[in-house]
Parts: structure tokens; sequence; C-alpha cells
């Protein structure tokens, strides 16, 4: 009996102890998704797990899914204003309030999967600019990124390989930038948050929808779509974020909790990701939808018709606050060497 009893207590004496001024918290989550999307409702509920697991319980995590509490245009605002303490979204809802933030929307900025997993990667000079701009210009501190591959168009009888094909076609759009995208080469952009892209086609007020691969089954796009285009001109990335002056309330072990619990699950997610891709092109087939992909001219035609887009954000951005030349030379140096990379030149540029 005293060997067990002895590992027992070697067992306690490892385990963390508690920060003496650490006392039980409980916060609140906002997810737009249901709790069972495998995306986003599962690496919520692996924080929340991890959170509790680190903190040993003096930290515990209430999920509001499927919208309880706010919309997905919401979301941003209900966080700064500590209206709900953790939630996640798309970049491009953070960039009405931190312009920084848009550069991730520029199209082929950041369209090779390569290039965006850098920029995301803790440590990346570009998503530390990112950072300390939405947390000192909306007053939350992003714990995680998360890429979801690039924007696509959802269309039904045609491709939009020419982007010709766009021309006053109703697009959904999950935001202000992508519908500039959009309308840059000629087509009706109608913004809407994602969730709402199913009743709009159901109510004929659609003709197509640009939006993430993954929507394609999330979303039911299957049943009012039957071709995807991927154009694959602008990532789509998610960032998990708590209000800062929750942050700031905390005590150092359940700062750390939350930093540790977030950098495991961030770890995770990011692996997962080709098998989801996977998961979305087999649904794909599964369901008959056409995957139709750019000839070499057909890219340069999408870039051409969105030149102006970069061009007009790049003008206004590098005249604004200094991090935003800082964070335009690193996206300038970044994309030279994938690209340099890309064509095996970069023994030449480096």
């Amino acid at each position: 009996m005293k060997v067990p009893l002895l590992c027992l207590m070697l067992a306690l004496l490892l385990l963390p102890a508690r920060d003496a001024g650490a006392q039980q918290v409980k916060l609140r989550a906002n997810l737009q998704f249901p709790i069972s999307n495998p995306v986003f409702g599962g690496s919520l509920a692996r924080f929340k797990e991890e959170v509790e697991k680190q903190s040993r319980n003096d930290i515990t995590i209430e999920i509001f899914d499927k919208s309880q509490l706010f919309t997905d245009y919401q979301v941003v605002d209900a966080v700064s204003s500590g209206a709900v303490d953790i939630a996640m979204t798309a970049a491009q809802q953070f960039s009405y309030k931190a312009p920084l933030v848009g550069i991730l929307d520029q199209p082929f900025l950041f369209n090779y999967h390569a290039l965006m997993s850098a920029v995301a990667s803790p440590g990346s000079e570009i998503r530390k600019l990112i950072d300390e701009a939405i947390l000192a210009e909306i007053g939350v501190r992003v714990l995680w990124w998360h890429p979801l591959g690039n924007n696509v168009f959802f269309s039904k009888g045609r491709d939009v390989a020419d982007p010709a094909r766009l021309k006053d076609q109703r697009v959904a759009s999950p935001g202000k930038l992508p519908a500039e995208f959009v309308a840059w080469c000629g087509g009706n952009p109608a913004a809407l948050t994602v969730e709402k892209f199913h009743d709009a086609f159901q109510d004929g007020a659609l003709d197509m929808a640009m939006v993430g691969f993954g929507a394609l089954q999330v979303f039911g796009l299957w049943k009012f779509t039957d071709t995807v285009t991927f154009t694959h001109h602008s990532p789509i990335v998610f960032f998990l974020v708590v209000n800062e002056k929750t942050w700031q309330s905390l005590p150092p072990a359940h700062r750390a909790a939350f930093a540790q619990a977030a950098s495991k699950v961030e770890s995770e997610i990011r692996s997962h990701q080709a098998q989801s891709e996977a998961r979305a092109s087999a649904f794909a087939k599964s369901k008959n939808v056409k995957l139709q992909e750019l000839t070499p001219d057909q890219v340069a035609e999408w870039r051409a018709c969105s030149a102006g887009m970069l061009a007009d954000y790049m003008e206004e951005r590098r005249t604004r606050a200094p991090a935003h030349g800082r964070v335009w030379q690193a996206a300038d140096r970044s994309v030279l060497l994938r690209r340099a990379k890309h064509r095996r030149l970069h023994a030449a540029l480096i």
C-alpha cells in the first residue's frame, strides 16, 4: 500500500500550483455556428476543454452557439464592448475598425497556401503587426489565427473561370472587402453573413456566392449550386479573440492557461486543414458538383479586373500610420520570396 500512496503524493506535488490570487471565473463565448460544426464548433469546444483543464476549472467557459447572442456582423463590437468575453469571426469583420487587417483580403496577394501558412504562423512579422493593430484599435486580443483555405465561387449551370461571366450576377459576399472584389470584376455584390446565404438562394435573391469551399456542405450550398470555381484569389482566416479588459482582469495563472490552450488548439486545427479540404472535395463529388480550376490566362484576367482594388489599398495604406507601411513592407518581402521560390529564382533575390 505504501508504494501506491507514495506515487499519489508525488503526482499531487507535480500538479501546477494555483495562483494565490486566482478565483473561479466564468466566461461567455459567442459562436455563430452550431457547436456540432466540426471546424468552428469543434475548435471552440476543444479550447474550452483545454482552458478548463489547464486552469483546473478555475476558468469555465460557457458557449452560446447558433448566434444565440450575436450574429457574425455583431461579433467584433460585442467582444470590444465586453458584451461577450470570447468570440471568433473572419478577419474581414475586423477590417472595418482596424483597416490594416484588410491586407489579408486583397486579391492575389496571399493566394499561395504556403505563403498564407507562413503569414499566419506564430512569430510572423505580419501577424504581430495585425494583432497589435486589432488590440490598439478595437480593444480585443487575438488568441489564434485559423486559415481556412481560399475564397471560391459557387454557381449553377456554368463556371466563372472567365471573369466576364460574373457580369451583372447577384453574388453573395460575406463582407465589405469581398464585395469590393466582386464589384471590381463586374458582379453585383450582396453583402450577407454566411449563415444567410441559404435563405437568400432559397428566396431567389442570388445567382452566385463567394465564400470558402467548406460552405458547400456546412451551409447547404450544394442544394442551390452545382459548380465551384477555384479562383483562389484571397485567403479566409478566422480569429479567436478575447476582450482585453477581461484578459487584463485575469491573474497570471489564468492568462497562462488561456495562452497555452490557444497555442495547443491552434496547432491542432492547422494540422487538420488538409483533411478538411479532402473531406470537402469528397462531399462535392458525392453531390456531382463540378470543380473548376483556372488556367494561367484566366488567372491573369482575374488579376487584371481586380487590380484597381489592390492599387487603391496600397495608395491609401502607405500614407497612413507607420504600422501600415511596416506591414506592407513585410508583405512585399513575403510575397517576393514566396514567388521567387515558386519560380526557383530565390537565390537571385537573397
